[in-house]
């Protein structure tokens, strides 16, 4: 499995696809702890949209830049599929606190917890009237640890496509990096699937851990583990 990079996630929204003229509003919510960046960006079906600005803050946190692409596909089952990438950049634009980038089924009123990575979290909802009761989408919920530390990444997640998070922390010269990436296959006969996974952790110039690999996975089991080096571990898990 190749490492993602950002520039081959920017290339998946420049797909061609239909133009339509529905426009909807998605409603992003960045969480870290008691702070909440939100920002409403305005999306027709079948085109990428994007912002690159200051969201709003909740909570007295620190004001961060937001870059935020998403692109709203046509509904199937009165579901959308959302392309998503977001960012929220700190003092240091190189080292940004949070990214991640990935693919969400929403329906229209109803909020949907997309991702979770370290301290973070990402929402995303379609605004607009909730018309039907929604079934919740998968979730993958993965993690590194590494003696005590341990770094989570879930995501709600659709079979074959990919998911990606990138967390950047540290004082002073020292910076860690956490990043992972994920390619969950379909589901066999037998419902298990294959969850094909890359990951990287650095302190500096220290390479902590590192791995990729695949996992067989079974919604609904425990979760599966395998070694990532320097003693971490890797984990995954699939809820129904």
């Amino acid at each position: 499995m190749k490492t993602w990079g950002w520039a081959v996630i920017f290339y998946s929204f420049f797909i061609s696809a239909a133009a339509g003229a529905e426009v909807w509003t998605v409603e992003l919510k960045a969480v870290e702890g008691r702070v909440t960046y939100q920002h409403g960006l305005a999306t027709t079906v079948g085109k990428q949209s994007s912002f690159a600005g200051q969201p709003r803050v909740r909570g007295g946190g620190p004001a961060r830049e937001l870059i935020f692409h998403s692109f709203l596909n046509k509904p199937v089952d009165g579901y959308f599929r959302l392309d998503y990438m977001a960012e929220l950049a700190g003092e240091n634009r190189a080292r940004p606190p949070f990214q991640a980038a990935g693919k969400v089924r929403l329906r229209p009123g109803k909020p949907v917890l997309a991702v979770v990575a370290g301290g973070w979290k990402l929402i995303l909802e379609l605004k607009g009237k909730a018309e039907a009761k929604a079934n919740g989408s998968p979730v993958l919920e993965t993690g590194l640890r590494c003696g005590r530390a341990f770094y989570p990444a879930n995501f709600a997640y659709l079979p074959d496509e990919q998911y990606s998070a990138a967390l950047y922390g540290g004082e002073g010269d020292t910076v860690r990096r956490f990043m992972v990436g994920l390619l969950p296959n379909s589901s066999g006969v037998d419902g298990t699937f294959k969850l094909q996974y890359t990951l990287q952790l650095k302190e500096g110039a220290e390479l902590l851990a590192e791995n990729q690999g695949e996992l067989i996975l079974a919604p609904g089991a425990g979760k599966v583990t395998a070694a990532a080096g320097g003693g971490c571990v890797f984990s995954a898990k699939a809820l129904r």
